[in-house]
């Protein structure tokens, strides 16, 4: 329940005996590898648990349907799928959401044979970890370097509750921000940035100036209440303890919700506190001679009744790329869409799917293009990760 799957995994498997004939605890053993992105020995265990059963496990056969859905092994998913929505009762508040990723399935069908718009590569063992990095930053004036946040061991507080206090055995740790650079083709080992930055709570970035030499970040208790502060990268001696925070328009959240500054004068960002189409909408607000304008909803092309998050536009202000769970455009969880701004009509068209390998059966989300024109980075829950 803490979702301290491998410390779980470890005291289900202490007795191998015994677990050969407890049910919920295969059962318990095959979440945990699940989770633990562990799908082969997850699957086998599942598959035992349906082998020696006479009627199914609904949950066994929806962790099944996910475990070949992330695999993009789309027909048999939706094979699985629907032997769970046999056993679910008719009012079931899972069955709409079952049929959503029925819809995303078919979705990946149809995505898997359009021509690759792009080579993903995992940027490796020096960057990434068992734990959660998103939110890829470059910086725009030192090339190669790249800034993210990430809630692995070792970050500023140690693991703490939901109360904040420190607690080693069921506590998390909060976000630090990190950067990292690419020399000659491969990236160095992750740095945390110093604890004038980085503290106690969930830091996140957000974004650069152009210039670089102002950074927006966002810093708070829980990743849905907290600040969006300032930094501008002053020298140590000419450091204040106290920081500027961001007097605009938005409510800070730092989850899939977080906002993309263009330059100082416009901000596109994701929230469901200001109405709308049905879930997170994007909106964008303006500074105009140092007053930013209410923000406003960027529209049914973009906006539905499902979320749209994590926005990135690009210099021109012409193309918008976000992520949305959309079932008729992903082909599982968040996937990272594009849109174009018609100027005769002063409104969005309709977005596409960016297809495979950039998006996945998982969580593709955080796009930014990279400053080469031929590069973007985002960050991704998939099978392979």
């Amino acid at each position: 329940l803490n979702e301290k799957f491998d410390q779980a995994l470890d005291l289900l498997e202490s007795n191998k005996i015994a677990l050969r004939t407890d049910e919920e605890g295969l059962f318990l053993q095959g979440v945990c590898l699940y989770h633990l992105n562990q799908l082969d020995r997850a699957r086998a265990v599942f598959s035992d648990i349906l082998d020696g059963r006479r009627a199914p496990v609904s949950e066994v056969l929806l962790y099944l349907a996910r475990i070949y859905h992330s695999r993009h092994q789309f027909d048999k998913a939706v094979e699985l799928y629907k032997e769970y929505l046999k056993v679910l009762p008719p009012k079931h508040p899972y069955r709409p959401l079952i049929r959503d990723e029925i819809k995303m399935c078919s979705n990946g069908i149809r995505l898997q044979f359009r021509q690759s718009l792009a080579f993903v590569e995992n940027l490796g063992g020096d960057v990434n970890t068992p734990y959660d990095e998103f939110g890829p930053v470059l910086s725009p004036n030192h090339q190669g370097t790249l800034y993210f946040s990430s809630n692995r061991p070792g970050n500023f507080g140690g693991p703490r509750n939901q109360y904040g206090q420190p607690d080693e055995f069921y506590g998390h740790h909060a976000n630090d921000i990190f950067s990292c650079k690419n020399v000659s083709g491969a990236w160095t080992n992750a740095q945390r940035m110093h604890f004038l930055i980085n503290s106690n709570a969930h830091d996140v970035i957000f974004s650069f100036d152009p210039s670089g030499r102002v950074m927006y970040y966002y810093q708070g208790r829980s990743l849905d209440n907290g600040r969006i502060l300032i930094d501008t990268f002053q020298r140590a001696d000419q450091r204040r303890l106290s920081v500027n925070p961001f007097l605009g328009p938005i409510r800070a959240n730092a989850d899939y919700a977080m906002p993309y500054f263009q330059g100082d004068s416009i901000v596109v960002f994701s929230t469901d506190q200001m109405g709308g189409y049905g879930g997170k909408d994007l909106f964008m607000s303006v500074s105009v001679n140092g007053q930013w304008t209410p923000p406003q909803n960027l529209g049914p092309s973009i906006n539905t009744a499902y979320d749209e998050t994590t926005p990135y536009l690009t210099d021109g202000g012409e193309a918008l790329y976000f992520s949305s769970n959309n079932p008729d455009y992903s082909m599982g969880g968040f996937d990272i869409l594009k849109s174009f701004f018609d100027k005769g009509k002063r409104d969005w068209y309709l977005p596409l799917n960016l297809g495979m390998p950039i998006n996945s059966a998982g969580d593709d989300a955080y796009f930014r293009l990279g400053y080469d024109g031929y590069s973007d980075f985002f960050a991704s829950i998939r099978q392979d990760g």
